[in-house]
């Protein structure tokens, strides 16, 4: 079975994190996309169809499922008109900007023959693979202390949706997604949010800095994003019972993919041994292997799912907690003081 396939918002993402994958995995064609650079799909695709507006496609295309990389605050409006057309959807995160909005997508999902799988990437990164295991394993006994960070050094504002005033934009809706996402794979619903959302570098039009702690009865969770953090940076610090696991730097296929190495080796998701996190007890310190990275999976999952055979890989009804920590977040910050969640 070849899935048709249609990208909406053909730019960054879709040509880093999407078109890679249509590209390389079985079972993918892309057959239409939209937006100002969807022409150059064209290189991979001679027989693709560009739209400069996705209603066009919607209206003309025989796409089954639809890839939408569009700007944060659009993408309800297009899930909406897709789920209404019947049409299978991955959604960028965050799928959408308030709960309300993603209450009214479960919803119409229900009523659709349509669905919607959330490209949440990150839950296929090594070294989130990797903490799974050694939690599994349970040699950091109880955890005590959890601490994520997606630091990076950009401190220049740049030109671009995610950094211009507007719903959706900023840093805690651009990596929180992520960090959120992860912790509660890991802990589940927090009972309350105590965030301090900040505007740091000078120029910047919106919030470049989080700071936020996740409230559990035995365990500290805090979600971290500087842009000033030059040199080799902290992605996690576990602190457990039993021994502690410290990591730095952030998964490669990123880094791969925007350089156009992904798929070069079988290993192209492997990290070097120099980044590999150390697990510290009492019986001293060694090296733990980076399980390799696997954003692949997520769309074998989706042609799974849409074969019948599988389950999504990120249903919309499991991303309902984290939108709602997103807008505590900012509600704390806001107002200085702890969000309880209901």
């Amino acid at each position: 079975m070849t899935i048709k396939t249609a990208i909406i918002g053909y730019g960054f993402a879709a040509k880093t994190f999407h078109e890679p994958f249509l590209r390389t995995l079985d079972g993918y064609e892309l057959i239409a996309a939209s937006g100002s650079n969807a022409t150059e799909a064209k290189q991979y695709w001679p027989e693709m169809i560009a739209y400069r507006h996705y209603q066009e496609m919607l209206e003309s295309s025989s796409a089954e499922l639809y890839i939408v990389t569009t700007p944060n605050d659009s993408h309800f409006e297009i899930t909406q008109a897709l789920l209404k057309a019947g049409k299978r959807v991955i959604l960028d995160k965050p799928a959408c900007t308030s709960s309300s909005q993603l209450n009214e997508l479960i919803r119409l999902e229900k009523e659709s023959s349509g669905s919607v799988s959330i490209f949440q990437n990150r839950r296929w990164d090594g070294d989130f693979l990797t903490l799974k295991k050694l939690l599994r394993s349970g040699r950091l006994g109880e955890i005590r202390r959890f601490e994520s960070h997606f630091d990076r050094a950009r401190p220049i504002p740049k030109t671009r949706w995610r950094e211009l005033p507007g719903e959706g934009a900023g840093i805690w809706f651009d990596l929180g997604p992520h960090l959120v996402d992860q912790a509660l794979q890991l802990f589940g619903k927090p009972s309350a949010v105590t965030a301090d959302i900040r505007t740091l570098r000078e120029g910047a039009s919106v919030d470049d800095y989080f700071d936020v702690l996740l409230h559990y009865s035995n365990t500290v969770v805090k979600l971290h994003s500087s842009p000033f953090c030059f040199g080799r940076p902290l992605r996690f610090d576990v602190q457990g019972t039993q021994g502690r696991f410290v990591k730095y730097a952030l998964d490669p296929q990123e880094a791969q993919l925007i350089n156009g190495k992904a798929f070069s080796t079988p290993s192209w998701t492997a990290e070097e041994f120099a980044n590999f996190g150390r697990l510290h007890n009492e019986q001293g310190d060694e090296r733990v292997t980076t399980e390799p990275g696997n954003y692949a999976q997520f769309f074998e999952q989706v042609k799974g799912f849409i074969e019948g055979v599988a389950e999504s890989p990120v249903p919309l009804e499991s991303v309902v907690d984290q939108i709602a920590i997103i807008e505590a977040g900012f509600l704390s910050s806001q107002e200085q003081k702890s969000i309880e969640l209901i």
